[in-house]
């Protein structure tokens, strides 16, 4: 017999040591990829803010009487849209017919992130489409600015591409 066979457990060892050294040279790998890549936390508060302003819509109309003044609409919709997006979306929910004009995107995919702004796209569902309520073209562009510690939607369009950048 030899020694390597009557000591099994050190194979054992010497196995489970090398497994640990290949799995932690791997995390190590990717720590070192993830710290490489831009700063994911920056991009995710914009992704956030977008999906928060473009709920705010829904929000409304899960309790429109919530809402005694159009001050009151106006302040909803300041969270997350600039001033002049935040009355065009108080003017829409106030004289419009309950159609929604806004949806929370699954994915957003930001393009262009500043500190003092950002340029973001996502996909148009069908239901607001060519074939849907607002015949809206196949992507939305949308662009943040800041204020203060707070990012809001500025502006925002239908077009047919996502952005070239």
């Amino acid at each position: 017999m030899s020694p390597v066979a009557r000591h099994g457990w050190i194979t054992s060892l010497l196995a489970m040591l090398c497994l640990w050294v290949v799995v932690a040279t791997a995390s190590g790998q990717a720590a070192v990829a993830e710290a490489s890549r831009p700063a994911a936390a920056p991009a995710q508060a914009v992704v956030d803010a977008v999906r928060f302003a473009f709920g705010l819509e829904a929000a409304y109309w899960q309790h429109p009487d919530a809402f005694r003044s159009r001050d009151a609409v106006y302040s909803h919709f300041r969270q997350g849209f600039s001033p002049d997006l935040a009355a065009a979306m108080t003017a829409h929910v106030l004289g419009g017919d309950g159609d929604l004009a806004t949806w929370v995107p699954e994915q957003v995919q930001v393009v262009e992130l500043a500190a003092s702004h950002a340029l973001v796209w996502f996909p148009t569902p069908a239901a607001f489409g060519a074939s849907g309520v607002w015949n809206l073209a196949d992507y939305m562009h949308v662009r943040l600015r800041r204020e203060g510690a707070r990012w809001v939607v500025d502006w925002a369009e239908d077009r047919a591409a996502p952005p070239a950048r």
